[in-house]
């Protein structure tokens, strides 16, 4: 039997497409810090960092034998100073093509993905990703969904998803939008919950910040 899905590829899962397997309309630095986002929690319900305070600390560098994870345990514990909890948002945010590619490879190989590669005008390679019968994709929709309409208390992993998910604002392209309405304050209560969602929540809302400065800057007349 598969072992249960990390939240790097359960996120990974939900940024795709039902039906073509591309991604989702969203920010690129949104899925890059989305997935950096996940690897930081996986590894703390792992209980191999801790991320309280703002600060990422080892509490075991012991590999926990997921080789999605264990590559950044290993660059964490490598590290001499303890850093900020944005710091290696940065860091593993930088290596989302590694990061994707990884998690891609481990939901295809446990037959949750396949891949179909097709041909734009007949030159440009382009890799896409539908579920084999997306099972797995609607079984995680519906957990989180009776969350968001629901009032019990979340479990630890779905409000991390949760909170990956409104801190990138992959919600709405996610959840209908009957499945949302009047939810805002549910939401935003599961997600502030979450250290690492709220991190992640900063770092692309400064981004975007950045962008819409960079935009207006270039659009303004001297």
């Amino acid at each position: 039997m598969n072992p249960p899905l990390t939240l790097v590829e359960e996120f990974e899962l939900l940024s795709l497409d039902d039906e073509t397997g591309a991604h989702l309309p969203l920010l690129p630095e949104a899925l890059a810090y989305g997935l950096a986002g996940a690897i930081l929690a996986d590894l703390e319900m792992a209980e191999r960092i801790a991320t309280g305070g703002k600060k990422v600390t080892l509490k075991n560098s012991a590999p926990t034998g997921n080789s999605l994870l264990d590559p950044w345990l290993e660059r964490i514990a490598a590290e001499s100073t303890i850093r900020p909890t944005s710091y290696w948002l940065s860091v593993l945010a930088y290596e989302k093509s590694i990061i994707e590619s990884a998690s891609i490879d481990h939901l295809v190989a446990r037959g949750i993905l396949k891949r179909k590669k097709k041909k734009i005008l007949w030159v440009i390679g382009l890799r896409r990703y539908p579920t084999v019968n997306n099972e797995e994709r609607v079984e995680v929709r519906t957990r989180l969904a009776h969350l968001i309409q629901g009032d019990d208390e979340p479990p630890h992993f779905d409000a991390t998803l949760i909170s990956l998910l409104k801190g990138c604002a992959l919600l709405s392209a996610v959840f209908s939008e009957s499945q949302l309405e009047g939810r805002a304050d549910r939401i935003a209560s599961i997600a502030d919950s979450d250290p690492v969602g709220r991190e992640v929540a900063a770092a692309i809302h400064h981004i975007i910040e950045a962008l819409m400065l960079a935009q207006s800057t270039t659009d303004t007349p001297f």
